[in-house]
């Protein structure tokens, strides 16, 4: 049996190796855990426990396995962290590898600073002195880390943009990961001998540098895309604000021109009153009725929204001779948000308007249908497309307007994920077909 001392110092460092990092982890995705925050609580109290007695058993046996107890720790670790954690797993194992390097960085750097405060004590595993050193580290990088995390991770973690990218973007931590990895371990010399030296790690603090920086430059892209993304969708519900508003200035002015021609056909009226011409009367009547305009509007649907958006890009295709056919029977109250109805279909339509502009006059067609199905919407759009689409290795559309990934596509796909449903694109003998179906929320 170990002193008393020993026991509290293999505690307290087994405690500060482990649950800042979990805590980090589990933050961004406070809002996306599987279970209650009282019960994910009992669930860190039992890991840590588990990690503690890992630490106890590395300490009291011989080092031969210290590796074993290290993976298994780490096994245990890493499917905790992921039963926990309700995300894409691109998401979650970016983060979790990333805090990963920077434990890994912090127990050199302690180490190092403690051979050099305490050479003596710097050879003994788990003493005091390390657990000290290691607390002045984790507070000048965690906490800084933790106010970065709070403001630029968390907002990324929350947004949908560019879903896939995050199936390869995991690999950026892990190449890091492997790098300190094979410097500490793949070599000669036992991890402890290039801890204690200086140069080593300030080859490690300058990896580390050069990898948080790369992740910041990721979450600056991400937060562009998003922008884009967002002024595109902004777009969209100021074209549904501009046929609003051109619908009700058509209205005003039919109304206020008809109110300035009223009194002339009162006076010839009343003319024809006076002298008893009662059939000219009500043959002027009669043409006159026919010759107000009509209170209704074209109406290609029910629903308000994709009536104006079909209307308007209707007029467009009518402009550039281009057949537009319309097959919808969508109802006028629709359990989907307006702005992601409006984006969806207006990207969609958007593109096909791009692609008939690229082909001969005569040839040119686009055919919208689209219904309510018990809890499922459904909309396929068809045009004719002249050409090749190319796809990245990830199957994303390759846009024929700018480099990298057409915009209007991977939205409509983003939208149809958020709603739990399906988006299949495909060209085929001179045609494009988009297939959407979404799942209407209760």
């Amino acid at each position: 049996m170990p002193p008393f001392y020993r026991i509290i110092e293999i505690l307290v460092y087994s405690l500060l190796n482990f649950l800042p990092y979990l805590i980090l982890a589990l933050y961004p995705f406070r809002k996306h855990l599987r279970f209650s925050k009282p019960m994910t609580v009992i669930l860190v109290a039992v890991i840590s426990l588990l990690q503690i007695g890992c630490g106890f058993l590395a300490a009291l046996f011989s080092n031969t396995n210290v590796g074993i107890l290290s993976a298994l720790n780490t096994m245990v670790y890493f499917a905790f962290y992921f039963i926990c954690v309700k995300s894409h797993p691109g998401k979650t194992l970016f983060i979790l590898l990333m805090l990963s390097n920077i434990a890994n960085l912090i127990v050199v750097v302690s180490k190092c600073m403690e051979g050099i405060l305490a050479p003596q004590l710097a050879l003994q595993p788990y003493r005091w002195s390390f657990s000290a050193v290691m607390l002045t580290v984790q507070f000048l990088i965690l906490v800084p880390l933790f106010f970065y995390i709070r403001k630029a991770f968390t907002c990324i973690i929350e947004k949908d943009a560019r879903l896939s990218a995050w199936k390869y973007l995991w690999l950026i931590p892990a190449t890091f990961y492997l790098l300190w990895f094979y410097h500490l371990y793949g070599n000669t010399k036992s991890s402890l001998e290039i801890a204690l030296q200086p140069k080593h790690t300030a080859f490690l603090l300058c990896i580390n540098m050069g990898a948080f920086l790369i992740y910041h430059m990721i979450v600056c892209l991400i937060n562009e895309y998003d922008k884009n993304a967002n002024l595109k969708n902004q777009n969209h519900q100021l074209i549904l604000q501009k046929l609003q508003y051109e619908n009700l200035k058509d209205k005003i002015s039919n109304a206020r021109r008809a109110k300035h021609d009223l009194h002339h056909h009162i006076t010839i009226m009343t003319g024809y009153l006076h002298d008893g011409k009662l059939e000219e009367l009500e043959t002027y009547l009669a043409r006159y009725c026919k010759s107000l305009p009509k209170d209704t509007s074209v109406v290609l649907c029910q629903n308000y929204a994709v009536n104006l958006l079909l209307l308007y890009f209707e007029q467009q295709a009518k402009d550039n001779g281009i057949v537009f056919s319309v097959h919808t029977d969508i109802p006028e109250k629709l359990n989907i948000a307006e702005n992601d109805l409006s984006v969806l279909l207006g990207n969609l339509l958007e593109n096909a308007i791009d692609a008939c502009l690229t082909q001969a006059a005569n040839h040119r067609r686009i055919i919208i249908r689209g219904k309510q199905k018990n809890d499922a919407f459904l909309l396929t759009i068809d045009n004719t497309f002249e050409g090749e689409i190319k796809q990245d290795k990830n199957g994303a559309f390759i846009s024929t307007k700018h480099s990298g990934a057409g915009l209007g596509i991977e939205s409509a796909r983003q939208i149809a994920l958020r709603y739990n449903g399906v988006f299949q694109a495909e060209q085929k003998d001179g045609m494009f077909y988009v297939s959407v179906l979404l799942k209407l929320p209760d």
